[in-house]
């Protein structure tokens, strides 16, 4: 298994690497369990135990940075995120063409056009987050 990012193959958390000698200090914040699930949930879509992700969340703030978000791994993770964009935007292209050609054929839009049209709206969106991730880790 990859040591680079910090989700398993089964999209569990691991934890993330600890430094050596381990750091000396602790903070313990206090959350209502509403907090806590939020911290939770959060943590497990950027891929970290809810320590790490509290930890990375505190110390970015506290020097300015964006928060963790469900992009916290290396270059690896965005060059997987740009291909499954650029794999979305050609089957996309693939059902234009093929709505055209029904179109042509048959004078109207198959059903399916819409929910196509649709997806490709969301790996746009998902396309313009990763590119914003890369913006600001290049500040």
């Amino acid at each position: 298994m990859s040591t680079e990012g910090n989700v398993s193959a089964s999209g569990q958390a691991r934890h993330r690497e600890h430094l050596s000698p381990g750091r000396s200090h602790r903070i313990y914040p206090r959350l209502s369990n509403e907090e806590k699930a939020l911290v939770a949930e959060a943590a497990w879509r950027a891929g970290l135990t809810p320590a790490g992700y509290t930890a990375q969340v505190v110390v970015g703030a506290a020097r300015g940075k964006e928060p963790v978000t469900g992009l916290t791994g290396g270059l690896r993770e965005i060059q997987r995120e740009l291909f499954a964009a650029r794999r979305a935007v050609n089957m996309f292209g693939s059902n234009v063409n093929q709505a055209a050609a029904a179109a042509n054929s048959t004078g109207q839009l198959p059903g399916w056009a819409v929910e196509a049209v649709q997806l490709c709206a969301h790996a746009v969106a998902r396309l313009d987050q990763v590119t914003a991730l890369i913006d600001r880790r290049l500040r």
